[in-house]
């Protein structure tokens, strides 16, 4: 009975220690599938922006195009992609704007805290750019400090686009 018992035990050890899980850079957020086995081959550097310009209905969903960029993240880390070869940029504007908002200023609009706040900060601390369009700033009413400080604002969501994509940065849109 014990020798069945330490085979079982070694059994179940080797088995998960065999489980892999999938590398992450954004934990919590950016739920990807490993592929395997992929014909078309993942390049070993990526340059995108992403231009989120869309936003929930509800107030208390987090943006899935905000989301996207952590998926971007994550599954090219997990593919084997070295962080320092990954860049991205988030610009966002129109309806997005508010997704920027501190959580006292989305309080004070939505009545709840900006579901889009942490993850922002995990972005912006493994070295996405994220930019806001000043004219969706303005035309929303915005104050500067009601906009997340790690957030920059530019003359507009089309100048960051323009100079993203002439820096080599690659056009994502997914709204």
């Amino acid at each position: 009975m014990k020798k069945l018992l330490i085979l079982l035990l070694v059994l179940f050890l080797i088995a998960t220690s065999l489980t892999v899980s999938a590398k992450r850079l954004i934990e919590d957020y950016g739920d990807f599938k490993p592929v395997a086995n992929t014909s078309f081959k993942t390049p070993k550097k990526v340059k995108a922006v992403f231009d989120v310009y869309t936003s929930n209905q509800d107030n208390e969903e987090l943006n899935r195009g905000i989301n996207t960029v952590a998926r971007f993240l994550n599954m090219h880390i997990d593919a084997g992609v070295k962080k320092k070869n990954i860049k991205a940029a988030l610009v966002i504007h129109g309806k997005a704007g508010k997704d920027i908002l501190t959580n006292s200023a989305y309080d004070k609009r939505y009545i709840s805290d900006n579901p889009n706040a942490e993850l922002l900060k995990k972005l912006h601390d493994v070295g996405v750019q994220i930019i806001v369009c000043g004219q969706t700033v303005e035309f929303r009413g915005y104050k500067r400090d009601e906009i997340l400080d790690f957030v920059d604002v530019s003359l507009s969501a089309i100048t960051a686009l323009i100079s993203l994509q002439s820096q080599g940065y690659q056009l994502i849109t997914f709204n």
